[in-house]
């Protein structure tokens, strides 16, 4: 497990720059009930200055639709999410979606890297404008801080989505080990070439219970940690390996979200 390192703000700007000069504008985005109200109103559990049904409704607007290859064997999960302000002024947001997946089946019919527990993650950056909101870039993880780590940012003229333009992305899930990217073709590529994302099908990330009662705040204010499901508890904002509320003996477990929220602010 390597050590946590702060995201290049530079990835982002590029990200961004490349969208920019790729496509006009066009916007659309998703109309909701919130927008500058969404700060300094209403309750705020976790004391973050946003209004706690806003973060809701954003996440659940924006939650990213899942692209899950043909054959996929373990593609189960349980999602949670956080939101922080990335700037008032701007009106901007940062949602963090944790896809909690319950397992990793590896590579060659799970002989090698299978472990319990998945904690890849999407994070996206959105904002209001003009009666609004807009998706401005999206981080997608793919083994991160691993030999065959593929994670990037995407601006919003990279990726694709899943109705309206600068909406909820599509978002393309490598089968069995679950690295998330912006394209196919960019699946295909990715995990030093083992990834694969063809012919399969699209659904919500959370699409039964649509993120309702899964925001955990963040790492200095928790909202939610200790989750028991299926006999198994997962501490989701502690320093300690994500089980995937399995933890079978003979396979290793995933890597702690902790270091990954603290990475991206939350």
């Amino acid at each position: 497990m390597t050590p946590v390192v702060r995201p290049r703000a530079g990835a982002l700007v590029l990200a961004l720059v490349v969208s920019l000069l790729s496509t006009p504008s066009l916007a659309q985005g998703i109309t909701l009930p919130y927008g500058d109200t969404c700060w300094g109103t209403g309750a705020d559990a976790d004391g973050d200055g946003l209004n706690d049904d806003c973060e809701l409704q954003v996440a659940a607007a924006f939650m990213p639709s899942l692209w899950i290859a043909r054959n996929e064997r373990g593609a189960g999960r349980r999602p949670y999410f956080a939101v922080k302000s990335q700037s008032f002024a701007l009106r901007t947001l940062r949602i963090f979606y944790m896809d909690a997946l319950y397992e990793d089946q590896g590579v060659l019919g799970g002989l090698v890297d299978a472990h319990d527990g998945d904690s890849e993650f999407q994070v996206l950056e959105v904002h209001f404008s003009d009666g609004r909101w807009l998706l401005d870039a999206a981080f997608l993880s793919a083994h991160l801080e691993t030999f065959c780590d593929s994670s990037a940012w995407y601006g919003y003229a990279q990726l694709e989505y899943a109705s309206v333009f600068r909406g909820a992305p599509r978002i393309y899930m490598a089968r069995d080990k679950h690295g998330t990217y912006n394209t196919l073709s960019s699946c295909d590529r990715g995990g030093c070439y083992v990834d694969d994302c063809s012919q399969g099908k699209q659904e919500a990330l959370d699409p039964g219970n649509r993120l309702v009662a899964r925001n955990v705040g963040s790492t200095g204010a928790p909202l939610i940690n200790a989750v028991t499901f299926n006999g198994q508890t997962e501490r989701l904002l502690d320093d300690v390996e994500f089980k995937g509320w399995d933890n079978q003996w003979y396979r290793p477990n995933s890597t702690p979200y902790r270091g990954r929220l603290v990475r991206f602010g939350f």
